[in-house]
């Protein structure tokens, strides 16, 4: 090999080194985001024009059942 082949060379790998680098940083922030997009919380809110169920529970932040009303024979009851 001469000087200019190894010249070529050289400048070609450190532009796929280059490259590489980029690419790794692109992969990083795709990830970060993706990660950042799956964790962010909403919020527990939901709303709705009408709810239909025949047994309705309330539960406190613990998830401890507050309140309770059941239908039965078309009666509401509340437990």
């Amino acid at each position: 090999m001469n000087a200019s082949t190894l010249a070529q060379l050289e400048t070609r790998l450190h532009r796929v080194e280059r490259h590489n680098r980029i690419l790794l940083a692109l992969l990083c922030a795709v990830i970060s985001l993706a990660l950042l997009g799956a964790t962010k919380r909403s919020g527990n809110v939901i709303t709705a024009d009408e709810v239909r169920t025949p047994h309705l529970s309330l539960i406190n932040e613990r998830g401890n059942v507050v309140h309770e009303w059941v239908v039965h024979g078309g009666m509401l009851i509340e437990q």
